[in-house]
């Protein structure tokens, strides 16, 4: 007969009497720092031309040899209005990395935005 076995089961009844016993947890390393926020802006375009605006957001494209202002009394005016009020912002973000480049470019066919 194996004498072990009922000593062991008598320290496992008895551990629970004898209060808990001391846990080690180690530290837990800092949580990782949030994954950078990659911004990408979608520049509207007016008959293949990208779209830029003034300070105050209207808007206005290079081509036919200097900046060309689209007007109020086009349909797609406002849409325009409306995309620099919520997209202001990037925008502006957009314009110091990149806006240079594209002055005076066309994508290709003439499609409205």
């Amino acid at each position: 007969m194996n004498t072990l076995r009922p000593l062991l089961c008598i320290a496992a009844l008895a551990l629970p009497a004898c209060g808990s016993l001391p846990v080690y947890v180690e530290d837990a390393p800092p949580p990782a720092p949030p994954p950078e926020r990659v911004e990408v802006y979608d520049p509207q375009v007016y008959d293949g031309y990208v779209v830029y605006y003034d300070d105050i957001g209207h808007p206005y494209y290079y081509g036919e040899g200097g900046a060309v202002w689209i007007q109020p009394e086009w349909p797609g005016y406002w849409g325009y209005v409306h995309h620099y009020r919520t997209y202001g912002p990037a925008y502006h973000r957009w314009y110091e990395r990149h806006g240079g480049e594209f002055r005076g470019y066309r994508v290709g066919g003439h499609h409205h935005r």
